[in-house]
């Protein structure tokens, strides 16, 4: 008896079957008070005048005030969201209701049935029956107050029926059991159906959960880059699209970011820390941007940011990329190491720049690209000319795919003289490119492209086979410098390169002097020390070029082998007249002297800085002075005039063949020199 009031079974209702539960009663409840009312009233109408006036009016009267308030109390929780808590006290006091009206209508009717002749207590029972069967299915949802239903409200009946004298009595109580327990088992059967439905719903609605997380997931996919979280190309280029086609009176700024020495990085501490690096700039991307616009990780090393501006907003776009510029420089403390990077930014306005997606793309890429090509770690604006730029470089690269196997790119020499003798001790080689159309291009002009197309190894061992066939008569106590491009340390095999050529040619490693400038070391310096001393075991002399403009030359010059140092023109130009440069220049040279190096100072163009140079103790320089770089005719004129032939015996004390050279233009023309 007790278990048919427990809500709760063994095991605990879920919150969405007590919700559907809950849904369903809020139709049925009603429905069955009305039913019940109903059926209250019309029996007390049929036994009015048979039976005292408290059993046909006060009961019925009790009972219907009792199911308005009920009927009332569930028709306004129609429009009530509750919670499963609240939803099981509704529930365990449908129950208790259940059971006190259907126990006070049983046993009214069983009072009824008593007052009446047979005939007439036949018929009570049946609206007795008729009316518990009635509100029982409206309890499908909720078998238990069904169940009591039908035990107080039937039963009561149903016994004095079948304890009847008369035989017609006993056999409607025994059609009353047996009607009683179809419907039990129907209730039963009803809830457990009811369950399965709802559990396959549930399954449905859990399984649609799953497909639409899933399109979520594979629609975030889509648009995000899964390394680093940003949004991805696909994302930039629906923001690019949707703003030009909404045509707001605002414009956006869009920046293409490219990482500088990020390379370098990747593969000299793995690809896992250069995964990590991406991870740390695109969370700083994400500081510096903040609410003022979205971050883009297009592929590689590239990104992108889009604010969007006051028509006006030039100055907020430059200022932006000025702090995304300065903030990449910062250091990256990743696990221990501190990587230096740097950004390359173009920036490109719609619609002052461009007036579609595609084209504002194409002009922030063009403007990245100025950026890289004036010294990266900085930003440009789009300029039409930069086009126009672009389409130039495209032509030179193009014509320079095919003059590279057609022997276009040559040689060229200038001397470097001994400050002490005045003698030529050897020459610095610099490439040039006489191209079809008869215009000569240096290699400011032309290596930075073949660097970036991955030729610039092809055309240094062509260059260094060249060099061995027109020095191969020079003095034997001549060198040749030749500068190494930093790209040409991330190949393992390159001195096994170097010395095939020289083997092929049978040219003296001792008269080639490598110059080896520092930003090639500190990409990788295990890779760059390991190549270094391969090539140094060979004979090879080695020079650190541009001594002063790169970061760590100390260690450097502690680690690695080196003959010379170069002391880079900037410092050399002014050294006469400015004593900032003097004192530079200076240290430079004390401090070869106490490492045992020679020094080597470049951009020598006037007689002063010459002179200035010699009392400082510099024992070897190079520039317009003494001659413009030149080919191998007019080097081998050069070395066969009688004013630059070599000396047999050094000169006297305190004698320079210098204190009486002429001016760089007579040079230039008694030796025809034209380069």
């Amino acid at each position: 008896m007790f278990e048919l009031f427990r809500l709760r079974s063994r095991t605990p209702p879920s919150d969405a079957f007590l919700l559907e539960q809950y849904a369903t009663l809020r139709r049925q409840i009603p429905l069955m008070y009305a039913l019940m009312f109903i059926n209250v009233l019309f029996l007390g109408i049929a036994t009015f005048h048979d039976v005292p006036l408290g059993m046909s009016f006060g009961i019925p009267v009790a009972l219907s005030i009792v199911i308005a308030v009920r009927a009332l109390l569930w028709f306004r929780r129609r429009t009530i969201v509750a919670a499963p808590a609240d939803i099981q006290r509704y529930l365990r006091g449908t129950l208790i209701t259940a059971g006190l009206l259907s126990a006070i209508f049983g046993g009214w009717g069983s009072l009824l049935f008593s007052e009446q002749d047979p005939v007439r207590s036949a018929a009570i029972a049946l609206y007795v029956f008729v009316g518990a069967m009635s509100c029982c299915f409206c309890m499908q949802a909720l078998p238990r107050a069904g169940h009591l239903i039908l035990l107080l409200g039937v039963m009561p009946v149903t016994v004095r029926l079948l304890v009847s004298s008369d035989w017609s009595l006993f056999t409607v109580g025994t059609n009353f059991l047996v009607v009683a327990a179809l419907i039990l088992r129907t209730l039963t059967t009803s809830h457990t159906g009811f369950k399965q439905v709802l559990e396959t719903r549930s399954g449905m609605i859990a399984e649609q959960e799953r497909a639409r997380a899933a399109e979520r997931i594979a629609q975030d996919l889509a648009y995000r880059d899964p390394l680093t979280g940003l949004r991805n190309r696909r994302a930039l280029s629906e923001r690019l699209d949707q703003f030009v086609a909404s045509r707001q009176p605002t414009q956006l700024c869009l920046f293409m970011l490219d990482l500088d020495r990020f390379k370098e990085i990747n593969d000299s501490h793995g690809h896992g820390a250069g995964d990590r690096l991406l991870q740390a700039v695109a969370s700083r991307l994400i500081a510096i941007v903040g609410d003022l616009g979205h971050a883009y990780r297009l592929g590689g090393d590239e990104f992108a940011v889009t604010i969007e501006t006051a028509p006006d907003g030039s100055f907020a776009s430059t200022a932006m990329a000025d702090r995304m510029v300065q903030d990449m420089a910062a250091p990256f403390l990743i696990h221990g190491f501190t990587h230096h990077i740097s950004a390359s930014i173009g920036i490109s306005i719609f619609p002052a720049d461009a007036i579609s997606r595609e084209m504002l793309m194409q002009h922030a890429d063009i403007a990245m690209y100025d950026a890289k090509s004036l010294g990266r770690s900085r930003y440009s604006s789009f300029e039409p000319a930069m086009a126009a730029k672009l389409a130039a470089r495209a032509v030179l690269e193009r014509e320079m795919r095919v003059d590279l196997p057609a022997n276009a790119f040559q040689p060229h020499y200038q001397p470097i003289v001994s400050l002490a003798s005045g003698s030529i001790v050897g020459f610095e080689m610099l490439a040039r490119w006489n191209r079809t159309d008869g215009a000569t291009v240096g290699p400011a002009e032309f290596i930075p492209i073949v660097e970036e197309c991955g030729l610039i190894g092809e055309l240094t061992l062509k260059l260094l086979d060249q060099v061995c066939i027109d020095a191969a008569d020079w003095p034997n106590d001549l060198t040749i410098a030749i500068n190494v491009s930093p790209i040409q340390f991330r190949d393992p095999w390159f001195s096994e390169k170097i010395l095939a050529v020289l083997t092929r040619r049978v040219f003296p490693s001792r008269r080639i002097s490598l110059e080896i400038t520092e930003n090639a070391l500190i990409s990788d310096p295990i890779a760059a020390q390991r190549i270094i001393e391969s090539l140094k075991n060979q004979g090879m002399a080695l020079a650190l070029d541009d001594f002063g403009t790169g970061y760590s030359s100390l260690q450097h010059l502690r680690m690695l082998p080196f003959d010379k140092l170069k002391i880079d023109r900037s410092f050399v130009r002014n050294v006469d007249r400015d004593d900032g440069a003097y004192q530079m220049v200076s240290a430079i040279i004390r401090l070869a002297d106490s490492l045992k190096l020679s020094v080597v100072a470049e951009g020598v163009e006037s007689l002063s800085v010459c002179q200035t140079l010699q009392r400082l103790g510099c024992r070897e320089a190079q520039g317009y002075l003494f001659g413009k770089a030149m080919s191998a005719v007019d080097t081998n004129l050069l070395l066969h005039s009688s004013r630059y032939r070599w000396p047999t015996a050094p000169p006297g004390p305190g004698h320079s063949l210098l204190a009486t050279a002429p001016e760089p233009a007579t040079l230039v023309r008694e030796s025809r020199l034209t380069g």
